[in-house]
């Protein structure tokens, strides 16, 4: 009976360490929380300006929410969707602290609560004062959720494409609104021999009847400190609010530069945003030693001569040995009752 007791202990031992290692190796998440990690659960930091449900009458009605307060540089996040079974069509309008009008979202054609709903970004490049503007059409009286709202520590401008280390390289960083035809000198101080990246994106939606009216191209020159121009994009297409064209520059001339950007568009206005961030030196320094850019800390480079080991198998491995070690002494100890049974009989 106690040999019996122990194969017992033993299937069990064995099926629970088995489930544990499948656990582990089918949910990674686990595996850092329970290896040490202290954090407590980070709570939100959103920020809501509107979140209510609102009633529209039909044919036509309007919600009109005057003065809220936002922020310069921040990915202001709206969304929109239909709460009871019928249909509309929405469009929404911004108007600035300068009183510039954003035609952020028009439709042309009616959709229902099963569309889901709406939700784009508004980039501001201003504090101040902002009226947002909900019109519906429809035929018969309906239910819409409007929720405006920002998170300060994620929503930064532009700052979800930046790593940790390009944040702290940032050489230039501005964000202006344009009309159409509208050209902004900007200057920044560059090394000689570095390499840079330059951005530039869109930060304002554009609500256009045909996708001609949303759209929006760049015309970018570069001057170096001796005046010589360098023609990047001509007519360059900024497709859509998060889309971010990158191009990597490296200088030969220490100084000034001058970076020229012309906006067309076919809307009163749009804001976009611009950046250089210092990469790395691309010759060889005076010690005969060539400098290369330090590894990016969100990218999953292994430095050459070193074998990364995820942390999960580092804990499987440790179970699978304490299983050994268990069923050693698991059967070692069988034996020796089953030797100590024998000598009694």
């Amino acid at each position: 009976m106690a040999i019996k007791r122990y194969k017992k202990c033993a299937i069990v031992g064995f099926l629970l360490m088995g489930g544990l290692i499948v656990g582990l190796l089918g949910d990674t998440s686990r595996i850092s929380n329970a290896l040490g990690s202290e954090e407590m659960p980070k709570t939100s930091s959103e920020q809501i300006l509107v979140d209510k449900i609102f009633m529209f009458e039909a044919p036509n009605d309007t919600r009109r929410f005057d003065n809220l307060v936002l922020e310069a540089h921040y990915n202001y996040r709206v969304l929109v969707e239909i709460v009871t079974p019928h249909e509309c069509i929405i469009n929404v309008t911004i108007i600035d602290p300068d009183l510039d009008v954003y035609q952020v979202y028009r439709l042309v054609k009616n959709i229902s609560q099963d569309d889901g709903w709406l939700d784009f970004p508004f980039g501001t490049v201003m504090s101040g004062n902002y009226t947002f503007i909900f019109s519906v059409a429809a035929e018969l009286r309906l239910n819409v959720y409007i929720k405006i709202s920002y998170d300060p520590e994620n929503d930064k401008c532009l700052y979800n494409i930046f790593s940790p280390s390009e944040i702290d390289k940032l050489e230039l960083y501005r964000l202006n609104k344009f009309y159409n035809q509208t050209v902004i000198e900007y200057h920044v101080e560059l090394k000689s021999d570095y390499y840079y990246k330059f951005y530039i994106g869109r930060l304002s939606p554009i609500g256009g009847e045909s996708p001609v009216e949303n759209e929006v191209t760049a015309d970018y020159d570069l001057d170096n400190p001796d005046g010589k121009p360098y023609l990047i994009y001509r007519n360059e297409m900024l497709a859509s609010v998060g889309y971010v064209r990158i191009f990597n520059f490296a200088t030969a001339v220490e100084g000034v530069y001058t970076i020229r950007i012309k906006i067309h568009c076919k809307v009163d206005v749009v804001n976009i945003g611009l950046a250089v961030v210092e990469d790395y030196e691309k010759t060889t320094g005076n010690d005969g030693n060539s400098t290369v850019p330090d590894p990016d800390p969100t990218n999953s480079t292994i430095p050459e001569g070193y074998y990364y080991v995820p942390i999960q198998w580092t804990a499987i491995f440790g179970i699978c040995a304490g299983i050994i070690v268990a069923v050693v002494v698991v059967f070692a100890s069988l034996r020796k009752r089953r030797d100590s049974v024998s000598l009694k009989q």
